[in-house]
């Protein structure tokens, strides 16, 4: 039996004066607005960054952080971290463990104990410092053109006098309904209808009055406002009196980290940039590292023997990734190692093309220039997320940028006084002691984001990113690998068949044949599909801009259960 199914699409639009991505129409018209009166990249992008805080605020706000990458003409790829900071009471036994340990995703070998009362993903004791104030002011300060009163503006009109809800907005709150109605401030937000909350209806409007009043204060007085007024006074007062963890001080001492430099390999003849430091990006960065090893372009693009390929060279990084990468202060392992070409030669070399291998970790250290502490800590898993965001830019001057900006999850918190989500990025690291990811006070644990720019000669070629948790950095490095070794554009890349790996078992896209998926089973490949509901993109949500070698922007987006837009001027 054969039954049709409902395939969404998107219709790629072209410019050549500048255009944006992201997951929500109303951020797109305001990123397209900045560009039309004069704005640059980075303008349009923090606006836009600022906005969909408003529009989606359970997967990203000023209760959350993120990552930037900005490529500006005649200049190399920069970026800045601000993602959420652990909080500076933290300990790595901090939590109640139980006995049982969560398998997250596709990495049984990388489980995480679970924690009692699930008190790191929910509630006070869930949130970390949030940096997306700081980060994406600090953004605007280095390369901006606008005033963080501007770039702040649609965000409070949104907030203030509300918008249309869609449908996978109510989705997300009646699923989440259980958690939002623990919290009345929550509620009154999210589930203002009848007495024991509902959520609102499709075209109903969501308005957040104290959210527009924070915004409003940080539109008046800069960073400091969140950092160190009455913002920072509110959520700590509240967050003490409920038994969570931050502290005043914790909002006094956040810094985003600037990196001068991206994170970049060269992938045949093409740069690759992204973020550095414990996050998505330098795990994209080894699978390609890994695949350029073979010749990825003489293979059918979907058979087993390109799937096979991609899955182990997969794998690898991510052993690697939950073998080295974690919590920042905990180990001191230089990251980029993971990213060498010549240590690259050694992963590829372990890739059995007729048959999947057990991996085990690689030894990278003799490319740091470091002997292995006989103390290093042991392997950790990491835990999902849930709630995250992405948006792409480039200006008419070739000016590009890459944001990813999540809260985790969401704790459930909204603070009286604030009108934010919170984060619940303590479920980023390990609730264990001992590991490369375990709690470490004012850390920066392992997350997912790796917000991504392709150049060739100095000249953008693409800009993208996604959300989707543990599936953005297969995704990311898939995306890379289409548009390069096999020529497509942007949203063919992203559209074509892709599958999910971790450090185990594979999940395959159902459009790929039954007789490839066959041929992968005899590798000894145990292969999932996703279920039935998930459509045509279960794996990430990725948009983002291509740029054809004549200057032309085409977009590219995955119009999936949390849909993207375009916008060009």
């Amino acid at each position: 039996m054969q039954i049709s199914r409902r395939i969404p699409g998107h219709e790629v639009i072209e410019s050549a004066r500048g255009m944006v991505t992201t997951q929500h129409p109303l951020a797109v018209q305001a990123g397209v607005e900045v560009l039309e009166r004069g704005g640059n990249a980075v303008d349009a992008a923090v606006t836009m960054a600022f906005a969909i805080g408003v529009l989606q605020p359970l997967w990203n706000g000023i209760g959350g952080g993120g990552l930037i990458v900005v490529q500006l003409k005649n200049d190399g790829p920069q970026a800045i971290d601000y993602g959420m900071q652990l909080p500076g009471v933290a300990t790595p036994d901090m939590y109640e463990l139980e006995d049982d340990f969560s398998i997250q995703g596709y990495s049984r070998s990388f489980s995480v104990p679970g924690v009692k009362d699930k008190a790191n993903e929910q509630g006070y004791r869930s949130v970390s410092i949030p940096g997306n104030v700081a980060g994406l002011a600090k953004a605007l300060e280095m390369w901006g053109t606008i005033s963080l009163d501007q770039a702040l503006q649609p965000a409070i009109r949104f907030a203030d006098e509300g918008f249309a809800v869609e449908g996978n907005f109510i989705l997300a709150t009646v699923n989440g309904s259980e958690l939002l109605l623990e919290f009345p401030e929550t509620q009154q937000i999210y589930l203002p209808n009848g007495p024991k909350g509902r959520p609102l209806k499709i075209g109903q409007s969501l308005v957040q009055k104290q959210h527009a009043e924070s915004l409003r204060k940080i539109a008046a007085g800069g960073p400091d406002a969140f950092y160190k007024g009455d913002i920072a006074a509110l959520i700590s007062e509240d967050m003490e009196a409920n038994g969570g963890y931050l502290r005043p001080s914790d909002f006094e001492q956040y810094e985003p980290i600037v990196h001068s430099e991206a994170e970049t390999i060269s992938y045949r003849g093409h740069d690759v940039s992204t973020m550095p430091g414990p996050c998505g990006g330098p795990t994209v960065l080894e699978i390609l590292g890994i695949l350029e090893q073979f010749d990825v372009g003489s293979l059918e693009r979907g058979s087993a023997e390109q799937l096979h390929l991609q899955i182990e060279a997969t794998r690898l990084a991510a052993i690697d990734r939950f073998s080295y990468m974690g919590a920042s202060k905990n180990t001191g392992f230089p990251i980029s190692s993971l990213t060498n070409a010549e240590y690259a030669k050694t992963r590829a070399a372990e890739i059995d093309m007729k048959a999947r291998r057990e991996h085990e970790f690689g030894d990278p250290w003799p490319f740091t220039g470091m002997t292995r502490p006989d103390d290093f800590p042991q392997p950790a898993g990491q835990m999902r997320d849930r709630g995250t965001i992405h948006l792409s830019v480039v200006d008419a001057n070739q000016n590009a940028v890459a944001i990813t900006q999540t809260n985790m999850g969401y704790s459930g918190v909204v603070n009286p006084g604030v009108g934010v989500m919170l984060n619940n990025a303590m479920g980023w690291a390990c609730p264990a002691p001992g590991t490369v990811n375990s709690i470490v006070p004012l850390g920066r644990a392992l997350n997912n984001m790796c917000p991504t720019i392709v150049s060739r000669n100095g000249e953008i070629r693409a800009v993208v990113g996604g959300s989707g948790g543990r599936r953005i950095w297969p995704a990311i490095a898939q995306i890379v690998s289409s548009l390069i070794d096999y020529g497509m554009s942007l949203q063919e890349a992203i559209e074509v068949p892709r599958m999910h790996v971790e450090s185990d078992d594979p999940m395959i896209d159902r459009r790929v044949s039954p007789d490839v998926i066959g041929d992968l089973d005899r590798r000894g490949h145990t292969v999932a599909l996703p279920p039935e509901h998930y459509l045509l993109w279960p794996f990430t949500e990725a948009n983002g801009i291509g740029i054809t070698s004549g200057g032309t922007m085409r977009s590219g987006v995955a119009p999936g259960n949390k849909p993207a837009f375009a916008g060009g001027v």
